[in-house]
């Protein structure tokens, strides 16, 4: 490694941290991980499998194996040093392989080990071995593949690698889809990232795309005329994407004579995140801020001084998750849209990460954490969390999955660099199922009660429902209606309110009043009648486990100082068989 190019400026950090546990004796082994892009190399950039070759392989034999295209070399000269090998082996009566057989990993794996234990200076790259030793329950194995798993995974503790000066670097796109014998049983396997290029390297890729700085390898000629904004400016928003996507991005404008502006760099970095990770998070938007929320006055409160502190760069004052607790219809969807959108950064959903094939569960929890941190800024929500990431599996009746899936999701939101930068955001009815180690400070910080709004907040809520859908109302006096919805959700005000509209354009009126809302009170059966106790325990829970005295009432504070929000919860879980 040590006759390899020098690193410069450009260099990735995880390039320096192979050379210098190698050169310190530390590992001989490596398993990189993480995204395949170009790299920066010297004086242009090359894709991740020439770029190993040229960082690392210098004055070294190097061999490259994949189970697609078998053995490769990186020049005549070590292609002849090979072959040379196999005849001596041939000559002593020992198993020699025919090149054209070398993608069976049966023939070439034993034959690779052979000479890269008894040659000095030896650099073995195993592409794709995600595809070699992919991550699956060793009873589902063949006795071959479980022997080939054995023999790679003690190359990390043969003292004879350290003194031929050879090594091995195994390169997958996921380390949940690489059977994880080959980096926990035994140790010695040094485990590396290849994260997202940060916004100086995107930076300077466009430089040298733009004709500005070094050459950039298949990129046509092209200039400032193609951006529509300043190259800083596309280096920022382009987080999230590789260089080779920015790469199309950029010939994409240039081949159609269209500036490149932020439209369009939006809309294009979106289709390519969609096509990475769309089946596991949904992108969602809303038109309005938290002005369009209603009836949860010290709730708001709390969350606009989180905007503010995001906005003047305070992260030590933004919690890393914010959950949200209540009977459904309450609002607390749609509150954690307003609040991204005043946040002013993106809104994202997760959906259901749960797989049926074994290890892409793990792979895809373990790819949409790498694409979060390459898109931060971004305001990530989970609805009814209780059913997802928030429950501890005791049993492994999965094959352990949950509990994994529980043990990474944890890790990832206590992270202390995410702060500020990647938000969590969660609803639920039923705190209750969540574990507690999930709902701890340093994980969920802000644990926000959504109840069923009081007669003062019922009022707010049609006023604010009405303008937020845009409807012409003749202003009046709404406490009557109020007073008769005692027990509404926000979600059934809203309804009433387009009971109301739809009734008013059945008498043929644009305008509605306070008699088209009389009405809709009088014709609405909302749904909480039929489920008053499972309502009342689900906002008794959301008192339960709110953390705050100041968004709660002075009736319920006291209820919770007495015991008596406890003795009732008591009796409704007796009534409910919760």
């Amino acid at each position: 490694m040590a006759e390899a190019f020098a690193s410069d400026d450009r260099t990735p950090e995880w390039v320096d941290d192979v050379r210098q546990d190698f050169m310190a004796r530390a590992a001989s082994v490596f398993l990189l991980h993480g995204v395949r892009d170009l790299v920066a190399a010297g004086d242009t950039w090359l894709p991740l499998p020439d770029f190993l070759r040229r960082a690392f392989c210098g004055g070294k034999r190097t061999v490259t194996y994949s189970i697609g295209s078998g053995i490769t070399f990186s020049s005549d000269e070590d292609e002849r040093e090979f072959e040379a090998f196999l005849k001596v082996r041939a000559s002593q009566g020992e198993p020699s392989l025919a090149m054209r057989d070398s993608y069976r990993p049966d023939l070439a794996i034993p034959i690779v080990q052979d000479y890269l234990l008894t040659r000095d200076g030896v650099a073995l790259i195993v592409d794709f071995v995600d595809k070699l030793f992919p991550a699956k329950e060793e009873r589902f194995m063949s006795a071959d593949e479980r022997r080939l798993l054995a023999t790679v995974r003690a190359w990390a503790t043969d003292p004879r690698l350290a003194r031929r000066n050879s090594f091995v670097l195994m390169v997958a796109e996921s380390l949940a889809d690489v059977h994880e014998d080959l980096y926990t049983r035994g140790g010695g396997t040094r485990i590396v990232e290849i994260p997202f290029p940060d916004e100086a390297a995107r930076l300077a890729y466009i430089d040298g795309a733009l004709n500005a700085g070094p050459p950039v390898s298949d990129t046509p000629t092209a200039s400032n005329g193609d951006l529509a904004v300043s190259r800083e400016v596309l280096a920022q928003v382009s987080n999230g994407m590789t260089l080779q996507q920015i790469g199309a991005m950029i010939r994409s404008a240039h081949s159609e004579h269209h500036q490149l502006g932020l439209a369009e760099v939006s809309l294009h970095k979106r289709r390519v995140i969609e096509a990475e990770i769309g089946d596991l998070v949904e992108f969602t938007s809303s038109k309005l801020g938290l002005d369009a929320v209603a009836g949860v006055d010290r709730q708001k409160q709390l969350l606009m001084d989180t905007v503010r502190a995001l906005s003047e760069g305070n992260t030590d004052l933004v919690p890393k998750g914010v959950l949200l607790i209540g009977p459904p219809g309450t609002g607390k969807t749609f509150t954690m849209r307003c609040f991204a959108r005043d946040c002013g950064i993106p809104f994202v959903e997760l959906r259901n990460v749960f797989s049926k094939f074994v290890g892409s569960t793990e792979a895809n929890l373990e790819k949409l954490f790498h694409y979060l941190e390459a898109l931060a800024p971004i305001f990530v929500f989970i609805d009814e969390f209780d059913q997802s990431y928030g429950r501890r599996v005791a049993s492994d009746s999965d094959s352990g999955v949950s509990r994994r899936v529980f043990g990474m999701f944890n890790n990832f939101l206590s992270e202390d660099a995410h702060q500020g930068r990647i938000i969590f955001g969660a609803a639920t009815n039923r705190p209750d199922l969540i574990d507690h180690s999930t709902m701890r400070a340093g994980r969920f910080d802000m644990k926000i009660p959504f109840l069923l709004p009081d007669d003062a907040a019922r009022e707010a809520i049609l006023r604010v429902s009405v303008r937020n859908l845009d409807i012409d109302f003749a202003d009046g006096d709404l406490s009557d209606v109020a007073a008769r919805t005692f027990g509404y959700s926000g979600a059934d005000l809203v309804e009433l309110v387009r009971i109301a509209q739809r009734h008013a354009f059945a008498e043929r009126r644009d305008q509605i009043g306070v008699p088209d809302l009389s009405y809709a009170a009088d014709d609405y059966i909302a749904p909480h009648v039929a489920r008053a106790d499972e309502i009342r325990m689900m906002e008794l829970l959301a008192v339960a486990n709110t953390a705050s005295r100041s968004l709660l009432s002075p009736e319920y504070v006291q209820a919770i100082e007495s015991g008596v929000l406890q003795q009732d919860m008591r009796g409704l879980q007796d009534r409910l068989g919760w």
